[in-house]
C-alpha cells in the first residue's frame, strides 16, 4: 500500500517499541494530512504526561484542541471518557453523578480486566462523528496489542447490553475498510525484531485490521562511497591519529554503522512482513535541533508530503 492510500484512511492506528518516536510521527501525519476543508484530529491514549504537547509547542487536554490549521489533538482520558460513556448508555444526569461520584465503583473499574481500556476506545472511536481522520498515538506494542483485544473479548463475554453493543461498534470500526495500522520502527536489530513479532500478533489477534505500512524512524541514506569505506577500514587500524583525526573517525564509523544498520533493517521488513516500508531520515541536521520538537515533527510532515506528492507523480 502507498503511503498516500493509507494516509487517506478515517482511522490510523500508530504503534510500536516504545522510544521509536510514533508519537512524532502521528504528529506528522496530522500535518500532512491537514488540508483546507478537512478536520483532522490527533489523539493519544490514556498517558499522564503527553508527549503530543512537545510535537505542537502547546498543552493538550481531553477535549480537542486545535494546534494547526485544520489540525487539532487531545489526550483521552479514562474520567472524562468514562462520563462521556455514561451519558450516551444512561438516561438522566442525576443518575450519571452518582455512578461518577462512588468511590466503591471507581475503585471496581479501575481494577476489572480492560474496563478502562474499553471506555478510552469507545470514546476515540466516537471521535469519527465530528472529524474527517483521527490520527491515534497507540500505547507501545505489548499494550496496544492488549488494547486491540479487549473489544473482542467484551463481545464475547457480554451477550446482551449496552457493553455488548459498543463492543461490536469498535470492533466493526477496527476491522473496517476505513481502519488501518502503521508501525514504528528504528533500524536497530532488537526493534526490528520486535516489530516483526509485533506484526504476527496483531495478526492473530486481529486478523481483519490492515497493517500495510511501517515507519522506519532515523535512517541514513547510502552515501558513502567503496572507496570511502576502504579509507575507514584502513584509517582504523592505525595509531597515533590526531584528536581532530580521531573524531572524524568516530563520525565515519558512525554513518557506516548507521547505513549498515538501516540496509539490513530495510531488507529484513520486506523480505520477513512484506509490507511499505516508509523511511524517514535523521531530522535535526538541517535545523530541526535549534527549533526543538516542534521544527522537527514539521520536517517529517514535510517528508510525508513529498513522499505523497512523489506516489502522485508516478501514479500519473
Amino acid at each position: 500500500m502507498k503511503l498516500k492510500d493509507f494516509s487517506s484512511r478515517r482511522l490510523l492506528l500508530l504503534t510500536g517499541k516504545g522510544g521509536t518516536g510514533k508519537t512524532r510521527v502521528a504528529a506528522a501525519l496530522g500535518l500532512a494530512t491537514g488540508q483546507p476543508g478537512r478536520r483532522v484530529l490527533v489523539v493519544e491514549v490514556d498517558v499522564q504526561r503527553s508527549a503530543l504537547a512537545e510535537a505542537f509547542d502547546t498543552e493538550i487536554d481531553h477535549q480537542p484542541k486545535q494546534v494547526a490549521p485544520n489540525v487539532w489533538a487531545a489526550n483521552i482520558r479514562f474520567q472524562p471518557a468514562l462520563k462521556d460513556w455514561l451519558d450516551r448508555t444512561v438516561r438522566g444526569a442525576r443518575i450519571v453523578g452518582m455512578i461518577l461520584n462512588n468511590p466503591m465503583l471507581q475503585v471496581f473499574l479501575g481494577v476489572t480486566p480492560g474496563a478502562r481500556e474499553l471506555v478510552v476506545l469507545s470514546s476515540v472511536i466516537g471521535q469519527l462523528d465530528h472529524f474527517d481522520q483521527v490520527i491515534v498515538d497507540m500505547p507501545a506494542s505489548g499494550h496496544a496489542v492488549s488494547m486491540l483485544g479487549i473489544p473482542d473479548t467484551a463481545f464475547s463475554l457480554m451477550r446482551t447490553g449496552p457493553i455488548h453493543e459498543r463492543a461490536a461498534q469498535i470492533v466493526s470500526v477496527l476491522r473496517g475498510e476505513d481502519t488501518a495500522m502503521g508501525i514504528v520502527a528504528l533500524p536497530e536489530e532488537m526493534v526490528v525484531n520486535e516489530t516483526v513479532e509485533l506484526y504476527q500478533r496483531l495478526g492473530q489477534i486481529l486478523p481483519e485490521l490492515s497493517v500495510p505500512l511501517v515507519f522506519l524512524n532515523r535512517c541514513a541514506a547510502p552515501t558513502m562511497t567503496d572507496d570511502e569505506h576502504k579509507l575507514l577500514a584502513r584509517l582504523s587500524g592505525e595509531k597515533g591519529l590526531g584528536s581532530e583525526a580521531e573524531a572524524l573517525l568516530l563520525a565515519g564509523r558512525w554513518d557506516a554503522e548507521l547505513e549498515r544498520a538501516t540496509a539490513d533493517s530495510l531488507g529484513r521488513l520486506h523480505s520477513e512482513i512484506g509490507v511499505t516500508v516508509v523511511p524517514f531520515p535523521r531530522l535535526g541536521v538541517l535545523g530541526g535541533f535549534a527549533g526543538g520538537p516542534v521544527k522537527v515533527t514539521e520536517q517529517m510532515a514535510g517528508a510525508l508530503r513529498r513522499r505523497m506528492l512523489t506516489e502522485e507523480k508516478g501514479a500519473s
